[in-house]
């Protein structure tokens, strides 16, 4: 990876679209210095970028969709990957994660982002070790020292990504959370309130259902269930609320079991796409990664 920064960025005409839109939200002479002050620090590293899933559901086509038995609006999705709770040995970014997620996430212990399974289980993660690993902490470091410049430089991305989607006619989605659990709503609200409903915003969450109950209504939200009581006493209340919630089953992918607790599960690893998931249902997730090994309870055993 290059500390090389990105070019400097400026208005022009080209993105006028971009200074009206942070018009009344954002000062057009501070959003330049913030983008600039985020570039300076990132390097090559941008805040939002794709993973195999994504690039799995960017490829799906409006027949694919009607096949799925869910509506057929193509989307161009993005997602923001981030040191997961506590991994970065700073600060902590899953505040409702619990042991067994924390010890398998797929931050720290999976795909390209593996840190190795006893790494993950013990707690010792080196963020200089890949690209990959560099690049999240860059992020986690940006946001927690210059939320300005991360807002800025977040929301040219977004609109980039939402640019393209329109010249590609596709709907622009985009999932704050990758790897993290942190109420955009609430700390990034600014994001939210510039795009309004132009970007179909979702993630997962482990949150209680009374501590995001005000996103907008173009911010759709899993619960994520766990192992400990109180997480699945949470996943009731969202469950309740008309919200799905997600379970990682020890299966293999599109193996999964067909119910679960009394509901219907669908197969979450069919697409990343969770706003169009039909409500009602459980979103079932095959272990990947460490998660295989669980023993906590995090992972299902299926009978």
């Amino acid at each position: 990876m290059t500390n090389k920064p990105m070019a400097t960025f400026s208005f022009t005409k080209s993105n006028e679209q971009l200074r009206q839109l942070i018009a009344n939200h954002i000062d057009e002479t501070d959003f330049v210095d913030g983008v600039n002050r985020a570039r300076k620090q990132l390097g090559s590293t941008t805040i939002f970028g794709s993973s195999y899933k994504l690039d799995k559901s960017n490829s799906i086509d409006a027949a694919d969709l009607a096949m799925l038995g869910i509506d057929d609006q193509e989307y161009l999705n993005m997602v923001c990957y981030m040191p997961p709770a506590d991994s970065s040995g700073k600060w902590n970014f899953c505040v409702w994660a619990t042991p067994g997620c924390r010890a398998v996430c797929l931050g720290v212990a999976s795909g390209r982002m593996n840190h190795g399974y006893e790494n993950a289980k013990n707690r010792v993660f080196d963020w200089n070790k890949t690209d990959t690993s560099k690049a999240q902490m860059k992020r986690a470091v940006l946001f927690m020292t210059d939320r300005f410049a991360f807002t800025c430089q977040s929301v040219l991305e977004i609109y980039n990504h939402r640019q393209k989607a329109i010249r590609k006619e596709l709907g622009a989605a985009v999932r704050p959370n990758g790897t993290t659990d942190i109420p955009w709503e609430k700390t990034l609200k600014v994001v939210l309130d510039i795009f309004g409903d132009s970007i179909q915003w979702y993630d997962y969450t482990k949150a209680p259902r009374s501590v995001r109950n005000s996103v907008p209504s173009n911010y759709h939200l899993t619960f994520s269930r766990a192992e400990t009581k109180e997480n699945q006493l949470n996943a009731l209340e969202w469950l309740k609320d008309g919200f799905n919630a997600a379970v990682v089953f020890k299966a293999d992918k599109h193996n999964l079991p067909t119910e679960f607790q009394g509901m219907p599960v669908l197969d979450g690893d069919v697409h990343d796409m969770r706003f169009k998931d039909p409500t009602g249902h459980w979103v079932g997730l095959s272990a990947k990664g460490a998660a295989k090994k669980d023993t906590s309870g995090f992972a299902v055993e299926v009978e």
